[in-house]
């Protein structure tokens, strides 16, 4: 019983050592506070990157305002019609700087 109880937990661990390896693989900045903001309060250099971005018809579910180690970030949590869902980060500048 001890056997088989070794054989699921290992192969477990290294599941979620991965997992979590990829989730942090895009971005390498450290998250100290998010807000929530509307889309209309994004700086205007965010808005046009988007709306000109290959994501413009994908639909907008939470705008973030992240403060990083790095600086003030904008994070547009976004549903495609196919029902994917993908985070972009943008610098103020308007800046793709990561994707998750």
């Amino acid at each position: 019983m001890r056997f088989k109880n070794v054989c699921f937990v290992i192969p477990c661990l290294l599941f979620v050592a991965v997992t979590v390896s990829c989730e942090n693989k895009n971005h390498n900045f450290k998250e100290i506070s998010e807000e929530e903001i509307e889309y209309a309060d994004l700086p205007a250099s965010v808005q046009t990157a988007f709306e000109s971005s290959e994501y413009k018809d994908w639909e907008i579910e939470e705008v973030e305002k992240v403060e990083t180690d790095k600086g003030t970030l904008y994070e547009l949590e976004l549903e495609s019609p196919d029902d994917k869902h993908l985070e972009i980060y943008f610098d103020q500048q308007g800046k793709v700087v990561a994707t998750e």
